[in-house]
């Protein structure tokens, strides 16, 4: 069995790092970066959206440890090395699957696991009609708008006041992002969620120049005048479960102040 480790430069990270190598290599486990059948990640949520975006097309298994500040979409804690290393070599281990979404624009197919963003390049209004299952439903005027899963939800998509959704749930949701509201002109100025088979698509954008955003990384995207289809892919990344993990608990801890 072949494994990697993608990691964030930090403070101890190393000593983390050599820890899970020598644990699994001492199991057996051979050290491979290039195709590697585990891919463990060390780190905040940006370091497994960024391992995610390097390997999932090799379908390894995911394995992410938080060493981060909030680690929401990490299963395991610094603290829970060992915990972590026998779960991973346990015949019986259990996986979660999560559904990649899929962005399709001129020739180009991306993949996030959290969510894809339209926004404005040069701080204008970005122009565009959105249409549900080919259903009109708004011409949006406004920063962008963004798509995400409900593992995304608790992302960006809170941010700009999308629906927290449980991470169980397979569905997406449609988000405007700062949109104009006047006499004139008014948009939906809701979070729209989907059910999981529904297709939105972006069409007639007026603007010559705008940024789409998936997950860490970005295309700028330049004299583009046809539809942006987004939807849930046939693709998926199986991550190693953490069975000790509550998480409406993990929300609670992740988003909730508790002054007393």
């Amino acid at each position: 069995m072949r494994f990697c480790i993608s990691y964030r430069e930090g403070k101890d990270v190393d000593k983390v790092c050599e820890f899970i190598r020598k644990s699994l290599t001492r199991e057996g486990l051979i050290y491979d970066e290039k195709s590697p059948e585990i891919v463990v990640s060390v780190g905040g949520d940006g370091t497994f959206l960024r391992a995610i975006q390097k390997y999932f097309l090799l379908d390894p298994l995911f394995a992410n440890i938080n060493f981060g500040n909030l680690g929401y979409l990490c299963e395991y804690t610094s603290d829970e090395l060992n915990e972590f290393v026998h779960d991973l070599l346990h015949s019986k281990h259990q996986e979660k699957k999560i559904t990649l979404l899929e962005a399709r624009y001129g020739e180009k197919i991306r993949y996030a696991l959290n969510e894809f963003r339209v926004e404005a390049s040069k701080g204008d209004t970005l122009v565009f009609d959105v249409f549900i299952n080919d259903t009109y439903l708004e011409t949006l005027k406004a920063d962008g708008c963004l798509v995400s899963t409900s593992i995304g939800s608790s992302a960006m998509a809170r941010s700009i006041g999308g629906a927290l959704v449980d991470n169980e749930i397979e569905m997406i949701q449609f988000v405007e992002k700062a949109p104009i509201q006047n006499r004139t002109y008014e948009s939906i100025r809701s979070p729209f969620v989907l059910q999981k088979e529904k297709v939105i698509k972006l069409e007639n954008i007026k603007n010559k120049e705008f940024y789409i955003f998936y997950d860490s990384k970005s295309d700028l995207i330049k004299d583009y005048h046809d539809d942006i289809v987004i939807k849930l892919s046939d693709k998926r990344v199986r991550l190693l479960k953490n069975v000790r993990n509550n998480y409406i608990k993990k929300t609670h801890e992740a988003f909730i102040y508790d002054r007393n």
